[in-house]
Parts: structure tokens; C-alpha cells; sequence
């Protein structure tokens, strides 16, 4: 290929990036690749349709002959690399290239988000989690970072830190998105649930209930809310109190005073039966005897 054919076929493939026709630069751009592999920019060209074209198959093959075979490792590639790689899901491959990625700090919050994606599927999710907050961080308004931080959680089990998660997620995404709503359909269940133990210690019964049945309204097969409404059901059937302690019963001092009443009982009873003789009359005396009264 001439200098001057290499050139108008470069100002030819520019214009198809500028325009974004991806699909139409993609068989220019590979003719380039064939023909002058090793001339500066040229398999960046490529590297970047193929990026946009989300063939990663294409793009981490494309790599691999560029390093292999022309001793060509553009900037950037380690991360392309590992994108390219957690894109198939081939987990374990990516990590050493999205490590190297995250170390040369050029990439931003990038490196980290997908390094992220790759621990949490190699089970390391205490390293995953890290990595998706730090990418969260650096890239406010990347909506994917928070998101996958939840799902992190959700695996580690911390249901309510992956609400707050979720909950930024949602804001930076701003429109609705299918994915995202499903998720956070599946979480709203555990917020109110725990609503639901904050008014119980609370004390707030009556109010708990109602959260409860809201909740329940959502997820009426979820085993944790079931649960708390037997717990629920279970305190509603005690004692508002519980009862204070009996004092302790002096047996011989309640005998004596049962005695004692039984004592009185028996006087009363014998005074309200007890009649006085009658009186006798005074003799009359006949004159002249005396009276032995």
C-alpha cells in the first residue's frame, strides 16, 4: 500500500469514527490491519470499532496477535484486555490484566470497576466490594459501579447496606431501568421488614403491623416476613406487662390470723343468740311480813 493510499484510507476510516458507523468502518478498518499492521494508529483504529461493535472476541484475539506477533501493546490495552475478558466471562483471565490496569492508574475509576466484576465472580467479594465503592468513587456519575457494589452485598449478606447501594444506583441512572427496578423490587421487602423491627423495639405494635402487611403485600411468600408476623402474633398473645412477683407468704402468721378471725366470728355469732332471763316479780306482802328480798 502507498504512503498516499494509506493515507486517504485512514481519512476514509476517520470519517466513519467521527460519524460512529461502526458496522461500515469495521471491513475498512481490518484491511488496514492486514496491510499496515504496524503503522501508528492503525490498530488502534480497530481496536476501538470493535470496542464500539462489542465483538470482544475480536478484540482480546486482536490483542494477543498485536503483542505476539508485532510486539505491539498499545496504552490502555491491559484494560481492554480484562474488559474484554470479563465481557466473556472468563473470570479468572481478566484478573491479572485488570490488577495491572488498576496499578498503572491512567484508567480512572474503569480499572476498577471491572476488576471488581472479576473478583466477584472468582468468590473474593470482600475484594470485589472494595473495588466497586473505589470505582463508584472516582466515576460519579457511572450508575453500574454502585450497582454491582449491591449485588456484592447481597452475597455477603448485608440485604440493608445493598438498599443504600441500590439506592444511588437508581438516582445516578435517573430514567427507569428494567434490570436495576427488578432488583430493587426484590429488595424493598427487606427495608420494610426493617421498619418493621424499629417500630417493634419501639414498641409501636399497632404500627408495625401495618408495615408489616404492606410488606407482606409485596413478597406474601417471603419466609423472613412470615416469620416476623408469627413473632408478631406470638407477643400480641402475652400480657401487656409481665407480672410482678408474688411476695413471698408467711404461712404461720395468715394461720394465726385466720385463728383469729374464726375467734371473733364465734363471739359475734355467740352474743347475737344469747337471751336474758326474765324478770322475776317482787311478792306482794300481806301487812305485818316481812320481805326476805
Amino acid at each position: 500500500m502507498t504512503t498516499s493510499s494509506l493515507t486517504a484510507a485512514l481519512q476514509e476510516l476517520d470519517g466513519l469514527i467521527k460519524q460512529e458507523q461502526w458496522p461500515e468502518a469495521r471491513p475498512l478498518a481490518d484491511a488496514l490491519v492486514q496491510q499496515a499492521p504496524t503503522t501508528p494508529g492503525v490498530m488502534e483504529r480497530l481496536m476501538l470499532v470493535l470496542r464500539n461493535l462489542d465483538d470482544w472476541a475480536a478484540l482480546t484475539a486482536l490483542l494477543l496477535e498485536a503483542r505476539n506477533r508485532y510486539q505491539l501493546w498499545p496504552e490502555g490495552s491491559d484494560l481492554l484486555m480484562g474488559q474484554g475478558m470479563v465481557e466473556l466471562c472468563q473470570w479468572a483471565q481478566a484478573l491479572p490484566y485488570l490488577e495491572l490496569a488498576v496499578s498503572q492508574e491512567v484508567n480512572g475509576g474503569w480499572p476498577h470497576h471491572f476488576l471488581g466484576k472479576a473478583l466477584r465472580h472468582s468468590g473474593r467479594l470482600e475484594e470485589a466490594l472494595k473495588h466497586q465503592q473505589q470505582a463508584a468513587a472516582l466515576l460519579p456519575e457511572f450508575a453500574w459501579a454502585p450497582y454491582e457494589a449491591a449485588q456484592v452485598l447481597m452475597e455477603l449478606e448485608q440485604p440493608l447496606l445493598a438498599v443504600l447501594e441500590l439506592q444511588e444506583a437508581r438516582r445516578r441512572h435517573g430514567a427507569a431501568n428494567d434490570v436495576m427496578e427488578e432488583q430493587w423490587q426484590t429488595l424493598q421487602p427487606l427495608v420494610l421488614l426493617n421498619r418493621v423491627e424499629q417500630l417493634q423495639a419501639a414498641g409501636a405494635i399497632t404500627e408495625a403491623f401495618a408495615v408489616l402487611r404492606q410488606a407482606m403485600a409485596q413478597a406474601p411468600e417471603d419466609e423472613a416476613l412470615n416469620a416476623k408476623l408469627m413473632e408478631l402474633l406470638a407477643a400480641q398473645s402475652q400480657p401487656a406487662h409481665a407480672a410482678a412477683a408474688e411476695p413471698e407468704v408467711d404461712v404461720n402468721a395468715l394461720e394465726q390470723e385466720l385463728n383469729q378471725i374464726e375467734a371473733l366470728l364465734d363471739q359475734l355469732e355467740a352474743q347475737a343468740s344469747y337471751q336474758p332471763p326474765a324478770a322475776i316479780p317482787s311478792p306482794v306482802l300481806a301487812d305485818g311480813e316481812m320481805s326476805y328480798l
